[in-house]
């Protein structure tokens, strides 16, 4: 019994240290790879919360893209309408001026309109 036991004191303080070192040892083992596992799922919840946060700002991105895309709609089809009706005063102005001619000559030839369309920049001048 006594091979497992130490009889004297410097044994037993030998056996006692080796015991606590052995201890130590094997909980610092144990930590690390305790420690390991909780990173990775550290690692993983932020990945994942990044990922979240991007697909949410792209979200966003979007939603304001598509809102900017159909204010710019909006305008467009309020720009037309006014050109519209602006070249339509702009015939009318033409036609009465025609029209207040006494000789029956007019001022405005199709020349002098095919030429106020293209400085006006339009594309469909050809009418």
């Amino acid at each position: 019994m006594s091979v497992f036991f130490p009889t004297s004191l410097m044994a037993r303080l030998a056996a006692l240290i080796f015991f606590l070192l052995l201890l130590l040892g094997g909980f610092r083992l144990w930590l690390s790879a305790h420690d390991a596992a909780l990173l990775k799922g550290y690692v993983l919840l932020s990945e994942k919360t990044a990922a979240e946060a991007k697909a949410a700002e792209l979200e966003r991105q979007r939603n304001a893209a598509t809102l900017a895309l159909e204010d710019y709609r909006k305008r467009a089809a309020a720009d037309a309408l006014a050109q519209q009706a602006l070249e339509a005063q702009l015939e009318e102005a033409i036609r009465n001026d025609n029209q207040k001619m006494d000789d029956g000559d007019y001022r405005w030839s199709d020349a002098d309109r095919l030429w106020l369309c293209r400085q006006r920049g339009a594309a469909d001048c050809g009418r």
